[in-house]
């Protein structure tokens, strides 16, 4: 009697347990604010829902602009255990999409005729810098915004054991570690640089290309790049919610990222730090970045498929073209669907998010998506080709 009785607990138990797992990855499919009342809506909930039923997945927020009219989709958790959908004004970082507001403020530079995209990068350095060119060839400011500057890929060789005591320090501790570098030691330190090849003749992805981009702007304006960014963004895009720095008194307002299924990135403990403005763009490790709401990304959407903006529209026109048939523009990477071009640029962040910006003027279309984790950023991709399939 008591075997029996004991057997039916532990089954009963088995029971639960599945059905609780089940309920919970329904519950991560399912969990969304998509009316399902178009046909788009339809095929936004079909992808989606591939997307989500990935292993490592937490919440995926879709913005989506066609033929004048604006989409908004979201799935899944702004943080795991909440039920609480990613909202329009949470902030989340940008990875490398960011590079793309680099390419524009180049191009507003062009415009405003403070800079030309054929100048050689020394004309806005202090001192010499004879080595800064391969064979006679300078390094010229769209060389730096296309990838093709020949310029290393690090501005600094770290020790090992330094690099081995960060991984020690807790986020704050690294970002004081961090501090001491700034636009004076990045111009110390490209007095060193080498050249591996002719600038403008060979792409090849380079981060600390873009921040060294970052200090030219700065010495172009004279003025810092997070007030210039901002200045524009807000004037040209009424875009409020993006820049580069957040101020600790905000980081409620941050997506959680996730690194892996379950290991939150612990960027709230810089709230008992309250002395530290949180900011994204040091010079140092890393490159440029950006943070910003689904809700002024959607106006960056709209702007960039409108290219009304003169200086988003030079930032469009290709500045290399590459073997295999694709280009890039001014930091924006350009791809070819059914013969028609568009401009897109993906992101993968350290602190959890992965993201993508793709814009098809001819298509009257544009498409941004956000995701907080880092499972795989093709799987985004494959998100976003399939809700621009449904599109046709």
């Amino acid at each position: 009697m008591k075997k029996g009785f004991f057997f039916i607990l532990s089954s009963l138990i088995l029971f639960c347990c599945i059905a609780e797992k089940g309920l919970s990855q329904e519950n991560k499919v399912l969990t969304n604010d998509n009316a399902l009342k178009t046909p788009l809506d339809s095929s936004v909930q079909r992808a989606s829902t591939a997307y989500m039923a990935n292993s490592g997945t937490v919440g995926l927020s879709i913005a989506i602009y066609h033929d004048g009219h604006s989409y908004l989709y979201n799935y899944g958790e702004s943080k795991k255990g909440t039920g609480q959908l990613i909202k329009a004004d949470q902030l989340f970082n940008l990875g490398s999409v960011a590079k793309t507001f680099i390419g524009i403020m180049l191009a507003e530079a062009v415009i405003q005729k403070k800079a030309r995209l054929a100048d050689d990068i020394r004309k806005y350095l202090p001192g010499n810098y004879p080595n800064l060119q391969y064979k006679g060839h300078p390094v010229r400011l769209v060389d730096i915004a296309n990838h093709t500057s020949g310029l290393p890929k690090t501005s600094r060789i770290f020790p090992a054991k330094t690099m081995d005591s960060l991984k020690n320090l807790s986020l704050p501790g690294q970002i004081h570690f961090f501090e001491k570098f700034n636009q004076d030691t990045l111009l110390k330190d490209m007095h060193h640089f080498k050249l591996d090849t002719i600038p403008g003749t060979k792409y090849d992805y380079n981060g600390n290309a873009m921040t060294i981009l970052i200090l030219l702007l700065e010495r172009i304006y004279h003025q810092p790049y997070e007030k210039l960014v901002t200045d524009y963004l807000v004037t040209h895009l009424k875009m409020y919610n993006t820049r580069t720095k957040v101020p600790v008194v905000q980081l409620d307002r941050f997506v959680q990222g996730y690194k892996d299924a379950p290991r939150p990135v612990q960027w709230y403990d810089l709230k008992v730090y309250p002395a530290i403005e949180v900011n994204t763009n040091l010079f140092y490790p890393g490159g440029p970045s950006m943070n910003s709401t689904m809700s002024d990304m959607l106006k960056y959407v709209v702007a960039n498929v409108s290219e009304r903006d003169p200086a988003i529209k030079l930032s469009h026109q290709q500045t290399y073209a590459r073997p295999d048939g694709t280009g890039v523009g001014l930091s924006w990477m350009f791809g070819e669907s059914n013969g028609k071009r568009f401009f897109y640029h993906t992101g993968k962040t350290g602190i959890g998010f992965s993201t993508i910006c793709s814009i098809y003027p001819e298509q009257n279309l544009g498409i941004m998506i956000l995701v907080n984790d880092t499972i795989n950023q093709d799987l985004v991709s494959d998100l976003r080709d399939a809700i621009k399939d449904a599109l046709k």
